[in-house]
């Protein structure tokens, strides 16, 4: 039996920010310490609004509960508790801490009289069941619409994200860590774009290989909507809008996860 992880809960702390940066990076991509203090400071964030759990006495999980006011209409605002930076070390994940630290901010907000709680997160991700627990229900669905002039410019910038992303990311490491694959994506709109994972990071292929580890042809529109997480690999595939040309199906499970950046099982 998994012995239990000993923890504290307590709120923000000056200096908290250091390890704080580098777990929000693990779920939210690439954040600095700096950057946490100054998105506090831009938010008015107060220490008693940050609740953060410690192992050892070093933070491993955050949330967040500001107050903000939602607007219904002409005049019509409603003050609410703002959750967000909902996140836990990966390694201590599934363990209830980040549950406890919602039940501590959600306790904080209802204290000060505030009658509801929002939140926004993207769609279909694990962390919707916490939220179901506690009783949020979905609202809206946002709808981006977006056009695209020069897409091998997004796709070469959303490269060196996704390799930033990585440098924080424990889970993706050790998932991708013998994953050495080249990829051959043929967009209709654009042509083929290619790339491969190799040494440790994504790197962008000037030349199309002999022979790619995974090739799969789809529509400019489908493509984007996989990879801002709109639509699964798998409704495209039935819905006839992306096909495999070829690859290993497992390896195809971890262009999957590598395109949606999705890490939790």
């Amino acid at each position: 039996m998994e012995k239990p992880v000993q923890y504290t809960i307590r709120n923000y702390m000056k200096g908290d920010e250091i390890s704080l940066a580098k777990i929000l990076s693990e779920c939210f991509g690439p954040a600095t310490p700096r950057q946490l203090l100054q998105y506090m400071k831009r938010e008015g964030r107060q220490p008693e609004e940050i609740f953060v759990a410690l192992v050892d006495g070093k933070p491993v999980s955050h949330v967040e509960v500001g107050v903000k006011e939602l607007h219904h209409g002409e005049g019509v605002h409603l003050k609410t508790g703002a959750v967000g930076g909902v996140c836990t070390d990966s390694d201590l994940r599934k363990k209830g801490i980040v549950t406890n630290l919602m039940k501590q901010a959600l306790n904080n907000a209802q204290q000060k009289g505030i009658s509801n709680t929002s939140l926004f997160t993207g769609l279909d991700l694990p962390a919707h069941r916490i939220y179901e627990r506690f009783g949020f229900v979905d609202l809206m669905t946002w709808h981006a619409y977006i056009k695209y002039v020069d897409y091998p410019f997004i796709f070469a910038r959303w490269l060196r994200e996704i390799n930033r992303s990585l440098k924080d990311s424990k889970i993706a490491a050790r998932k991708l860590a013998q994953w050495q694959k080249s990829i051959v994506a043929n967009i209709l709109e654009v042509g083929a774009l290619s790339f491969r994972f190799r040494k440790s990071r994504f790197q962008r292929l000037k030349k199309l290989p002999k022979q790619a580890d995974i090739e799969f042809s789809t529509d400019l529109q489908t493509y984007a909507k996989i990879v801002r997480n709109v639509v699964k690999w798998e409704d495209a595939v039935k819905a006839g809008k992306l096909r495999v040309k070829h690859g290993e199906p497992a390896d195809v499970e971890m262009l999957n996860r590598v395109l949606h950046w999705s890490w939790d099982d």
